[in-house]
């Protein structure tokens, strides 16, 4: 795969991961083996069961973010690192374009880092800023992982990554390897470069 390929693929991954969900939580409980909630985030909000999960965390106090705010940056994130990489791909083969793709992968994955951190903080939040004055009490305050379960109350909560943040790390994995490819390239013409110096020193 050249690398023109990478950068446009990984292009197309993360433009289409902004009409996909970006994150996934699902709610069960024993006393409704039948029955698991399930929340989305996309760029636009929350979507599925929120009547009926916000019903619920009522009770233990969570306050249900009606806004998310980092959605906003981090989808004109998305959008920039889409706009980066399809220059990437434009990009030849000398040195500042082995410089500009790994940028590239470094910034996609520092944003990645950034996303996954903002996540985590208002998972936090969910979980310590909760209403003093909840009917149950008893509940101690939590902090559900970025991936996996967590038990409050007789609820497990999940929370994963959905379809849209695996297509980001995918663009992100053909944007590492892009970089790698091109610097690969640089290093061979550089050495074959040097044998031809060193064979024409010699002819002379």
């Amino acid at each position: 795969m050249t690398t023109r390929t990478l950068y446009v693929a990984a292009a197309v991954l993360a433009a289409t991961a902004l009409v996909l969900p970006l994150w996934g939580f699902s709610m069960s409980a024993p006393q409704y083996p039948d029955e698991t909630l399930h929340l989305q985030v996309t760029r636009t909000g929350i979507a599925g069961d929120v009547h009926e999960i916000m019903s619920l965390q009522q009770y233990i106090g969570v306050r249900f973010p009606t806004e998310l705010p980092e959605l906003a940056w981090a989808t004109e994130g998305i959008a920039g690192l889409v706009l980066l990489l399809l220059l990437a791909s434009a990009t030849g083969a000398g040195r500042f374009s082995r410089v500009y793709r790994a940028a590239c992968a470094f910034l996609f994955l520092a944003f990645l880092i950034a996303a996954a951190g903002s996540v985590q903080a208002r998972l936090y939040q969910a979980g310590h800023d909760r209403d003093p004055k909840a009917p149950l009490r008893s509940i101690r305050n939590f902090t559900p992982p970025l991936v996996g379960p967590i038990k409050v109350g007789n609820f497990t909560v999940w929370s994963y990554p959905h379809a849209g943040a695996f297509l980001l790390l995918g663009a992100a994995g053909l944007s590492v390897a892009g970089a790698r490819k091109g610097r690969g390239r640089g290093v061979r013409a550089a050495g074959r470069s040097r044998d031809l110096s060193v064979a024409d020193k010699a002819v002379a």
